[in-house]
């Protein structure tokens, strides 16, 4: 039986998660004797580039496990995981990536289709160490995997979005750049009381709590693809 050998890079910034997904992959291994696995971890976007650099047509990457929930805080250029993912495809365009993610709105989902095309997504929520094997199988037999919730989101069609208009918008880009929530009405031809209602009822779209912090506002905004 022919071995091939399949060099791994695995990217989330909770090592403890790495190490599960590392012990997931020696059993694999062991199971599955056809395979021999180099692997490789990032902790953070600048470590998973830089090990990107390692690679080159005598050292070729097979396969990206990635967190796209990453601190956008470490690289000027790339902020969010799904921006490195698409840097990953680039540099790297034939490699396999999976996707996983404790994120589970539609809208994310979708843009992780739309920008990454990954050849599997799944949600930490639904995943246990069999589930990663047997993704792991499908994926590098040129299949796809994905968990219930993202199936789902590809054969149901989705609930209409609640449609933002220009002032909600406005309010979300100008919180973003740093603006206190006072001080909108500088911005905006709008009264305090009118900003505040725009900001509940963003929390509600959004399924937050009323209570949440602008920090959890605009980070669940981003995650959705609002901004």
């Amino acid at each position: 039986m022919k071995v091939k050998g399949i060099n791994i890079l695995m990217i989330d910034d909770h090592p403890m998660i790495l190490e599960s997904y590392d012990k997931v992959i020696k059993n694999f291994e062991r199971r599955h004797g056809r395979y021999r696995f180099a692997v490789e971890s990032a902790h953070s976007i600048s470590q998973a580039l830089l090990a990107l650099e390692g690679y080159n047509e005598k050292r070729e990457l097979h396969l990206v496990l990635l967190d796209i929930g990453l601190p956008g805080d470490d690289h000027p250029l790339f902020t969010t995981g799904v921006e490195l993912g698409v840097a990953i495809r680039k540099r790297q365009p034939t490699a396999k990536t999976i996707v996983i993610t404790s994120y589970d709105t539609y809208p994310l989902i979708r843009k992780v289709l739309d920008m990454l095309n990954p050849e599997g997504i799944l949600l930490k929520g639904e995943l246990s160490p069999d589930g990663l094997e047997v993704a792991l199988l499908e994926v590098l037999e040129d299949g796809f995997y994905f968990t219930k919730t993202v199936r789902k989101f590809l054969t149901q069609a989705p609930l209409k979005p609640q449609v933002l208009d220009h002032y909600d918008k406005l309010l979300l880009y100008y919180l973003s750049e740093g603006t206190l929530t006072k001080d909108l009405v500088n911005h905006l031809p709008l009264s305090l009381r009118n900003i505040e209602r725009r900001k509940n009822k963003l929390r509600s779209a959004l399924q937050l709590e009323q209570d949440c912090s602008d920090i959890q506002l605009l980070k669940r905004a981003k995650e959705v693809g609002l901004l």
